[in-house]
């Protein structure tokens, strides 16, 4: 074979695969942190929704607001997942929570919360 043949040598080839790795491997948990964010911001998105259309229930059905008898019928008969999780959807205190998120808003969050850095 002709030394000038103009492909790449082993050499070269194993350090773009080395670099690509070593790529991978700084994205991999990175991409993960997002996803984790992304499902907690769907699922307080739809834990608002469920709040206000649970209320809006309520008051079309004449219904006292302290009858928490009625949220699980409720989820159940209109929802088939809130939580991309999977966390368990409870209504107390007046308020619908997840079991895997917090499920608050952002107004009961602290304001000095520190913003978390990627």
């Amino acid at each position: 074979m002709d030394r000038n043949s103009g492909g790449f040598t082993l050499v070269e080839l194993i350090v773009v695969i080395a670099i690509l790795g070593i790529i991978v491997i700084i994205a991999i948990p990175r991409l993960a942190g997002f996803r984790s964010k992304a499902e907690e911001s769907v699922c307080v998105a739809n834990l608002k929704t469920v709040e206000r259309m649970y209320s809006a229930f309520l008051v079309e059905n004449d219904i006292d607001h302290e009858n928490d008898s009625k949220f699980d019928q409720f989820v159940i008969g209109n929802f088939n997942e809130v939580c991309p999780a999977g966390g368990l959807i409870t209504y107390e205190g007046g308020k619908i929570k997840c079991s895997v998120h917090s499920g608050g808003s952002e107004s009961e969050q602290g304001p000095g919360e520190e913003v978390p850095w990627i």
